[in-house]
């Protein structure tokens, strides 16, 4: 009766309370793996030890092999503890394609990328055929680990598998390449991409974000992403920061105004925006000199979305106020930071200064400039033009001498 009474709590409630679950150790009922899985929550991570013990005791951990796969998920899953997940792997008497790609991928999944390669190397000794779910898992830890020279070998043989075209794998190789821009691979990122002949929101982030990160192919990136709307694929709050960066890399052509646009849109299929998506809102704004729209979107940071603004965010309000020439107004902002004002912040409001003329504010700026970073060059250099500007030779002379001692 007590078990029937177990039973009926699972599939009244869809999860095991921490009670329920306890009672299984407690009386000597074998748990099955809902009840492991239901350990898997952070809370019932104590329970969880206690039905680890009890599946080894009684055996039932030889009997299943999805018994160590959700041991194997709830010390993952529940505290990042790879450590035991590892260990009941370890245990497993049998093991199959299943479990070594689950623990490869858990590996992958939470930062110990090296420990997912070998693994594979492991598996592969053990006469396992990787399938497209272990091969997409240990290219993502090649890329973590900047592994170029590995993952290049590792899509030759997904190639010569027939697995290249895969949607997952595909994803995998996008993303490898597009974090290798920085070897001007942004190309062969492309190639992967076109070759998939199915894509999802995962693959065109990739290829996106892979245009943004080069740093010269902004346009292709915002191309690529009305492609991918106009075929009915839902945008992610990823997708819409690495084209909302693209319009501002592009704002010099006018594309500011469109970036704001790209924004509303984004609020309006309920896409959470991220801090870097607010960075790029918050330029926009700055560029384009709508300052209301601006202050409604910085205020809507915590108030709406739950986002802390950080220092960037306060300075493209500060840079925003000042475009406008509105320094007094960009100066009480600044004061009323709830943390002190970093160089950053500082240096934009020197930049405004000096594109309005206003050099005792521009003083000050460098003078909280020079406080926090005292060898910084570049801000007696931009104090010097502020007093050129005005025609006030003898500061600039100063300014200059002091320069001078300093290097």
């Amino acid at each position: 009766m007590e078990c029937d009474g177990l039973m009926f709590c699972e599939k009244q409630y869809g999860v095991a309370s921490n009670f329920h679950i306890s009672r299984y150790a407690r009386i000597g009922v074998l748990p099955d793996t809902a009840v492991i899985r239901a350990s898997s929550n952070a809370k019932y991570s104590w329970i969880g030890e206690i039905i680890y013990g009890s599946v080894l005791k009684t055996g039932y951990f030889e009997v299943d092999v999805c018994v160590g796969c959700e041991l194997i998920d709830m010390f993952a899953e529940s505290s990042g503890d790879l450590g035991s997940a590892h260990k009941v792997f370890e245990k497993m008497p049998e093991r199959n394609l299943v479990t070594w790609t689950l623990m490869i991928t858990r590996f992958a999944q939470l930062g110990c990328a090296r420990d997912a390669i070998n693994l594979f190397l492991d598996m592969e000794l053990s006469g396992y055929a990787p399938d497209r779910f272990t091969y997409s898992s240990v290219l993502s830890a090649c890329t973590e680990l900047g592994l170029l020279a590995l993952g290049k070998q590792l899509h030759s043989r997904v190639i010569r598998f027939r697995l290249a075209l895969d949607v997952f794998v595909g994803c995998s190789l996008v993303n490898m390449y597009a974090e290798c821009t920085a070897y001007g691979l942004v190309n062969d990122s492309r190639k992967t991409f076109d070759q998939m002949p199915a894509h999802n929101v995962m693959s065109w982030t990739a290829i996106i974000t892979a245009y943004v990160q080069s740093g010269e192919c902004d346009k292709e990136a915002i191309e690529l992403f009305f492609r991918m709307i106009s075929g009915q694929i839902q945008p992610n709050q990823f997708s819409f920061s690495s084209v909302l960066k693209a319009y501002i890399g592009f704002a010099k052509h006018g594309f500011a105004a469109r970036a704001l646009e790209m924004f509303r849109k984004m609020l309006e299929t309920g896409t959470k925006p991220n801090e870097i998506a607010f960075v790029a809102v918050l330029s926009a704004c700055s560029h384009v000199g709508v300052i209301s729209e601006g202050r409604k979107h910085f205020n809507s940071m915590y108030k709406v979305h739950g986002i802390v603004p950080r220092m960037e965010h306060y300075a493209c309000m500060v840079d925003s106020l000042g475009r406008s020439g509105l320094l007094v107004e960009a100066m009480e902002f600044i004061n009323s930071l709830p943390f002190m004002a970093d160089a950053l912040v500082w240096r934009t409001l020197l930049g405004a200064c000096r594109v309005h003329g206003n050099t005792e504010l521009g003083k000050h700026a460098v003078e909280m400039i020079l406080e926090q970073e005292p060898d910084d060059l570049v801000a007696y250099i931009l104090l010097s033009n502020l007093h050129a500007s005005a025609g006030q030779w003898r500061d600039v002379a100063k300014i200059r001498r002091s320069m001078k001692s300093k290097i």
